[in-house]
């Protein structure tokens, strides 16, 4: 037993500390360069483990020859005794040659790993090392190292290197370098039990010129690894300097985003950027619990949900003053300083929902006048209707501009948005405090609120008058006008849709009345607004498949009974409703917009009829007040004559009075007709409130006088005072006076009487499709032989 352990008792404590403080600090520095080349791949941890070998070779070997100086009793041989320097130097490439494959063997290792392939190498390295270092002793007093005491030493020394690498392998961060510890006991116990047994005091003995002393490598030893060590300390300083860079430079960048960052365990807040702490209006010294800031992150288990949801959460977070802010949480586990930490990213969303909440408010807005779209309306009008049940019923109103279409292409958008910004303030100002109303069409707004005592009609007729009220304009004043169709909710009526729909239809049969008018919804409106539906769907048709066709009425001169011209008249034959009175189908053709297209084809039709006449008879056509707003007219009407060849003179338009009620511009375009040589005719003269202010602004070819006087002037002395009037009034302007409705001989001998120029209607002659097919009436007889 004596054999297998070294005599300690000669050591001097002093070489012993040495030894033991030289071995650590090698080990230490060992385990630092591993643990950074592990971090790093290529050449850089090539480079990195060559210099850890070498630290490590040469710390120990210089740990080998420190620990020689122990022996108190033969310190002063020790000093010169000889070694032989082929074998010093093997011992120290042995060392560092072997460390090598050792550090590479462990840096490559798995985290959780058991392999020992690092602890036999590191064995192999330093038992290589120490043994062949021995053998270079050249002593005869010192036994040979017995073969059991040296497999103990190996074995005891593999055994700690085993620990320490398995320490190096499962600790994280500083606690890494607790490997250290098991490694420089194993380097000790390995050198202490390897060491060989002294005979006697050495004697004295002058080296060879090719042996090293033990001072000398001593010397060699401590030197050599200052120098290394020194290096070692040179790259942990610049290692060091260029990671407080990198943690600058990251607490630059992280300072920069706009999200809030922060680095948590535990539920404690570890670290975080400038814009968590601006959010929450507190400073890095208040860090503390996350549930502070984050009440739904209260507890570790909520993090965790968060993080393995990997998607973000809207949650509240508290400021330091109490107040609440929306945001979302983004959680994800990363490693952090060398730990796993929780990162959250915070995102202030104040922002995000005033932005939301204005475009909410967008989508519910009519940007033009300030109140609800259709979208707000229908809504509100649900929650109205479920909170009714108790209140009363619930009335719904729509209120339509009257022409807003002609407002629109006579005076303009401008014009027509400022009617639109009108209509909605008195709307506002005649409403109930507690109704909903809103613009839901172009020209067209709703009304509706729980109707409780109030009167509807009444309600509706303050509305339509209130709202009756001229716009100022760059012009002067644009007269406005409103239709309104009503409902009131029943138990069979209570949704929001059919409600919308029934006053719809009453608007519709509001405007069907005259314009201006108010209707209450009736379930008779259904069947005639289905009838006008289908009457513009057949319109269309008609107008495709030539169903129209004109007749012409003769006009003819009272001073020489003769024939000056005819006026065409449209007529629709239906396949299946039959003849088609012009009074059923121009007004819806007027609201549909197809009379644009009607006109037009009137009048190429009229042109290309009055060529096939084979005399100079002129030919005059209608024109609707929607055809000047909606149409380039001088330009069709010249297009017209080139096409068809008629004479420009033997086209003549009539058009009525309400033509100057959409603007001075209809003006210019009369002119512009007359340029062309087109005669203009005012039709039914006398019936409207300003007929004379007109004959005043324009110079028209022919006056029409309203059949309403020509049938009362013989019984009505009121009547026949117009007449004479109109008469004596285009005498003295130097205007051709047609009389319309003549049906009797006494009619037509009161006019001859009275000069009027002009006579038609049945009396003279019916319209017929060709003027062969005219009835010969005696009137007739005589203009048709005189033409």
């Amino acid at each position: 037993m004596s054999n297998l352990l070294p005599d300690l008792t000669g050591y001097d404590p002093v070489f012993v500390f040495g030894a033991l403080l030289l071995c650590a600090t090698t080990m230490l520095m060992a385990v630092r360069m591993v643990c950074r080349a592990s971090m790093v791949r290529g050449q850089s941890r090539a480079k990195r483990l060559v210099f850890a070998a070498a630290v490590a070779g040469n710390g120990i070997w210089a740990t080998h020859f420190v620990a020689m100086l122990d022996c108190k009793t033969n310190m002063a041989a020790a000093m010169g005794t000889p070694y032989e320097m082929m074998l010093t130097a093997l011992s120290v490439l042995v060392a560092g040659g072997l460390f090598l494959p050792s550090w590479w063997t462990e840096c490559h290792a798995r985290k959780l790993s058991r392999s020992p392939l690092t602890a036999l190498l590191m064995t192999a390295a330093v038992g290589g090392m120490h043994y062949i270092g021995v053998a270079a002793t050249q002593s005869h007093n010192l036994f040979p190292v017995p073969p059991a005491r040296m497999l103990l030493s190996l074995t005891a020394s593999f055994i700690l290197f085993y620990i320490g690498s398995l320490v190096l392998r499962r600790q994280q961060g500083t606690k890494r370098a607790l490997a250290a510890l098991p490694w420089v006991l194993g380097v000790c116990t390995l050198h202490f039990i390897g060491m060989p047994d002294v005979i006697m005091a050495p004697e004295r003995m002058a080296p060879h010129a090719q042996d090293l002393s033990l001072a000398g490598m001593v010397g060699a030893g401590t030197s050599t690894f200052l120098g290394l060590a020194f290096v070692f300390v040179l790259l942990e300083y610049r290692a060091a300097k260029r990671k407080s860079e990198d943690n600058m430079r990251a607490r630059s960048f992280a300072d920069v985003a706009l999200e809030g960052l922060v680095v948590t365990t535990g539920g404690m807040i570890l670290d975080a950027n400038s814009a968590f702490w601006k959010l929450t209006g507190a400073s890095h010294h208040d860090a503390g619990h996350l549930k502070n800031c984050l009440p739904a992150l209260a507890t570790d288990e909520m993090v965790r949900v968060l993080v393995q949801e990997e998607t973000p959460r809207e949650m509240m977070l508290q400021k330091k003053n109490g107040e609440h802010v929306p945001v979302e949480v983004y959680a994800r586990e990363s490693a952090w300083r060398g730990k796993p930490r929780t990162i959250l990213a915070i995102i202030d969303l104040r922002a995000r929902k005033e932005a939301e909440a204005a475009l909410q408010e967008l989508a519910i807005t009519d940007t033009l006048t300030g109140i609800g779209n259709r979208s707000f309306f229908v809504s509100s009008l649900s929650v109205l209707l479920q909170s009714s049940h108790q209140k009363g019923q619930v009335a719904v109103f729509l209120i339509d501009v009257d022409r807003f279409k002609n407002i629109n292409e006579t005076a303009g958008h401008a014009a027509g948005d400022a009617v639109l910004a009108h209509i909605a303030r008195r709307i506002q100002t005649l409403a109930p405090p507690d109704a909903i109303m809103a613009r839901i069409a172009g020209d067209e707004f709703a009304v509706a609120y729980v109707v409780a005592h109030r009167d509807v009609m009444e309600f509706a007729l303050y509305m339509a008058q209130g709202l009756k009220i001229p716009v100022p304009d760059a012009q002067g004043e644009l007269p406005v006008s409103v239709s309104v169709g009503f409902v009131v909710s029943d138990d069979e009526i209570r949704d929001g849709d059919a409600l919308l729909h029934c006053s719809g239809m009453a608007l519709l049969a509001a405007k069907q009345a005259g314009r201006g008018n108010v209707r209450e919804y009736d379930s008779s409106f259904d069947s005639s607004i289905k009838h006008r539906i289908r009457m513009e769907r057949e319109m269309q048709l008609a107008l495709e498949r030539n169903e129209f066709f004109l007749e012409y009425q003769p006009i003819m001169c009272t001073r020489d009974r003769k024939l000056t011209g005819y006026e065409a008249l449209v007529r629709w034959q239906h396949p299946e409703l039959g003849r088609v009175p012009p009074d059923q189908f121009i007004g819806i053709a007027e609201e549909c917009g197809l009379i644009t297209q009607l006109g037009e084809w009137v009048a190429r039709r009229a042109c290309l009829d009055a060529m096939e006449w084979g005399n100079a008879l002129s030919v005059s056509v209608n024109v609707s007040p929607i055809q000047f707003a909606t149409s380039d007219l001088p330009e069709i009407m010249s297009r017209i004559l080139y096409e068809t060849g008629l004479e420009a003179k033997r086209l003549s338009i009539e058009i009525t009075e309400n033509i100057f009620l959409q603007g001075s511009q209809n003006i210019e375009i009369l002119r512009k007709l007359r340029a062309l040589g087109i005669g203009i005719v005012m039709d039914d003269f006398g019936t409207g409130y300003s007929s004379l202010s007109y004959l005043q602004d324009f110079q028209f070819d022919k006056v029409k006088i309203d059949r309403s006087f020509i049938w009362g002037m013989l019984e009505k002395t009121h009547s026949a005072a117009i007449v004479n009037a109109i008469l004596s009034l285009g005498h003295d302007l130097g205007i051709d006076i047609v009389a319309e409705g003549i049906e009797t001989a006494e009619q037509l001998a009161y006019l001859e009487k009275r000069s009027c120029s002009l006579v038609q209607g049945y009396f003279i002659g019916r319209p017929c499709k060709t003027i062969a097919e005219a009835p010969r009436t005696e009137a007739m007889q005589v203009a048709v032989a005189a033409a």
